[in-house]
């Protein structure tokens, strides 16, 4: 309390050195913006690829070859001449093109033969209708074409692309002007359909950044926008607006130049969170501010009077609200994932800045000329209105308290069963733009092609096994087979695939003679004896880690089996959706019991800062209750738990935790002043509740305009933002009070004479 009274002197009484100061900083956090920091010289392997599990997809080709895009095209009957002459056009402008290092398909694919010839699979295109059918044949059976570059219907071809990106100078050249080259090519052949898209890692991640940047710079400016016009009308004075709008601006400029100049916006998960907990933390505790200051100065107080005041009354529970939400995220600092714990580090430093911002440059501007009006249309308060003509809610409340309370914790409860079904999750569909033409062609492959993400087992050995080719074989074999068992995963193919394409009766493990004559590249992907590796690639489709991760176990515990049976092998699943799956889980787990010892450390500081233990249980009900009806809701509509919606979780239990400490802060002390509790329930109700309404408003409605996005992520995030907020109110202005009522009662010393 010494230093908020201090505070309170040096922001009022020391008006031009606090402005200095201001100013000083606001450059020095410019300048921090200007800063470009070193390159990584290593990636945290806990963070999500490509800047984050958004950008991503782990793609193939036919021989185990990372690829940059893949070309999806679609065709009514590929065994025709017309057909083949229009694919090979197509991919013939494809390759010309600068950017573009290498392109496969089925007919780069060589045909395997006794003789070792390596003629093409598809025949010229003014071959005879025999040849055709005759490649028809041999295409479906082959194993490098058939469910990996080619579906089963024979309708779908994947062509993988490899870039050469030496020579790429724009997102374009690697999607729209290489898409457009594609379609050109095509159209030279009017009478041959084909339907070509582009997708794949590159082609998705830029049609994400795409949209995100289009809806980022829209959503803010109609955000903005609604924002002020709302608090323009609530507050009935646009001096106020402004105010109350620049606080929360100066703490993400401050805290932005900081955190560069300490390279913490490197991590994604911080640059993107970060402004918006900052701008609903600066403009909860700005509203509280502002609100005090008007009614002070509608009540005669001088504009340095009223900042004092505010500052006095209001700025113990902002300080109190930015601990509590600091704490919070400091919390994350245990966590196993530097990814993480960069995003705790860079949330809790902000939340401390961005309370210094405002609860300095509020009342710093309202104890200048800027405060002379700033009380104007106060008389005219919308909220301040309606919450007197609505004082039967609070009379109802306090009639009902123990009804009210058994609802509230039973209502908990309930919900709380409900959301212990929120499981993690992390699935493509989730955050791509899912109308994009780039992830309809992953939906495609997905259905057509069993997807374009890829697992791998790695059967390796050791020189005791180095002679004993038949037992390599076999190891690999049954190795194929605990892959094969599994519905999820599709289209196996190991060397023995490949060996089995080739004529004859003989059991597979008696054709080792037949690898010589392989192309050295597919032999090398699947089995390289120098190394002493093979490798079986598996397809999997866009289901989710909660889909795969119990089959991944499932495999790795047979593998584990199967390895018992060989002596001197190591059986291994690998392959980046495994380890990004996993990696996500830990990072969301991560984040989840962070969030559960958030909740326990601001039970804790609550506790100690009321001086009450009683007072930190009541709080727990209206903090716990709007977490876990947005966790119902999600189940309710299948979202599962992931990066973004607990971050959402946390961002909102800092604002439901805000409420909850300004409406206790004006209840304690009025009970302090008279000593009747329901008479300081009313008059926090009354006090802070305009306010709280307020805050609520502008904050369901700025997050409202993005249920409108193209992104899935974003409409998730905006959704549970607006039910998390929603049911933080109830939870403040009726279980709350009602609760305090029943569990303080022992404190009245004359309530009943107070009616």
């Amino acid at each position: 309390m010494i230093l908020i009274r201090l505070l309170a002197d040096i922001v009022t009484r020391h008006r031009l050195p606090t402005a200095v100061a201001m100013t000083i900083a606001t450059a020095l956090a410019i300048c921090g913006h200007l800063y470009v920091p070193p390159p990584a010289t290593e990636s945290d392997s806990n963070a999500p690829a490509n800047t984050g599990s958004r950008f991503r997809v782990a793609t193939s080709d036919g021989e185990g070859n990372a690829s940059d895009c893949f070309l999806v095209v679609e065709t009514d009957d590929l065994f025709r001449p017309a057909t083949v002459a229009a694919l090979r056009e197509v991919v013939a402008e494809i390759e010309r093109q600068p950017s573009v290092d290498s392109v496969m398909w089925v007919d780069t694919i060589p045909q395997l033969n006794v003789f070792g010839l390596r003629e093409r699979l598809l025949p010229p295109s003014d071959a005879s209708a025999e040849s055709f059918a005759a490649a028809r044949d041999r295409v479906m059976r082959h194993p490098l074409a058939i469910g990996q570059l080619l579906s089963e219907d024979g309708r779908t071809l994947l062509m993988p692309i490899a870039f050469n990106w030496l020579f790429v100078t724009s997102d374009a050249d690697v999607s729209e002007a290489l898409l457009r080259t594609a379609r050109d090519a095509a159209g030279r052949y009017p009478d041959v359909p084909l339907k070509i898209r582009l997708t794949g890692r590159v082609p998705l991640y830029i049609a994400y950044q795409n949209s995100f940047d289009r809806n980022h710079l829209k959503f803010q400016l109609i955000s903005y926008t609604l924002v002020l016009v709302l608090a323009a009308i609530l507050f009935r004075g646009i001096r106020a607006v402004l105010v109350v709008a620049a606080a929360p601006a100066i703490g993400i400029i401050w805290t932005m130049g900081l955190l560069n100049w300490m390279d913490e916006l490197s991590n994604p998960l911080t640059s993107v969170v970060l402004p918006v907990l900052l701008t609903m933390v600066g403009l909860t505790d700005g509203v509280h501010l502002m609100v005090h200051i008007r009614r002070a100065r509608a009540e005669g107080q001088t504009p340095q009077e009223a900042s004092r005041s505010a500052i006095l009354h209001v700025g113990l529970a902002c300080a109190l609200t930015s601990l509590t939400t600091a704490i919070g995220f400091g919390s994350l600092l245990v966590a196993q994932s530097e990814f993480v714990r960069g995003f705790g580090r860079g949330c809790a430093i902000g939340v401390v800045v961005t309370f210094v911002a405002v609860v300095i440059t509020i009342p710093l501007a309202c104890s200048t000329w800027l405060g002379n009006n700033i009380h104007q249309g106060h008389e005219h308060d919308l909220v301040g209105h309606g919450l007197k003509r609505c004082g039967g809610l609070i009379e109802f409340v306090l009639r009902r308290a123990r009804l009210v309370s058994a609802v509230a914790v039973i209502g908990t409860l309930l919900f709380g069963i409900g959301a212990a079904r929120l499981r993690p999750d992390d699935r493509m569909q989730d955050s791509q733009p899912t109308g994009s033409e780039a992830y309809q062609a992953l939906a495609h492959c997905d259905q057509a092609l069993g997807g374009i993400e890829f697992v791998r087992v790695r059967v390796e050995w050791n020189e005791t096994a180095d002679g004993n080719s038949a037992q390599i074989l076999t190891a690999i074999q049954r190795a194929e087979r605990i892959l094969t068992d599994e519905p999820s995963l599709r289209h196996p193919l190991s060397i023995l695939n490949i060996l089995a394409s080739f004529p004859g009766d003989e059991s597979v493990t008696n054709r080792l003679a037949f690898l010589e004559l392989l192309p050295d590249s597919t032999k090398a992907s699947y089995l390289d004896t120098t190394k002493r590796l093979a490798v079986i690639t598996v397809r999997m489709q866009d289901l989710g880690i909660a889909h795969y991760e119990p089959v991944f176990r499932r495999v790795e515990q047979r593998l584990g089996e199967l390895q018992t049976d060989y002596p001197g092998f190591k059986l291994t699943l690998t392959g980046d959706p495994v380890t990004r799956g996993r990696n996500l889980y830990r990072i969301v787990t991560d984040l989840a019991s962070s969030l559960g010892t958030a909740a326990i450390t601001i039970f804790v500081v609550m506790s100690l800062a009321y001086r009450s233990l009683r007072i930190g249980l009541i709080t727990v009900i209206p903090n716990l209750f709007p977490l876990v009806v947005t966790a119902c809701m999600m189940v309710l509509f299948g979202h599962p738990l992931e990066i973004a919606s607990v971050c959402a979780f946390t961002v909102c239990l800092g604002i439901a935790v805000d409420d909850t400490i300004h409406f206790l802060t004006r209840y304690r002390s009025e009970v302090d002043r008279h000593g009747d509790v329901e008479r300081a329930i009313r008059d926090a109700f009354q006090g802070v509740g305009s306010a709280m309404i307020i805050t609520t408003f502008i904050l369901i409605t700025g997050f409202g305009t993005v249920l409108t996005s193209e992104l899935p992520g974003q409409r998730y995030f905006a959704a549970m933002a607006v039910s998390t907020i929603a049911a933080a109110l109830v939870g403040d202005l009726v279980f709350l009070p009602a609760l305090l009522a029943v569990f303080t009662r022992d404190q009245r010393l004359h309530g009943e004479s107070s009616h």
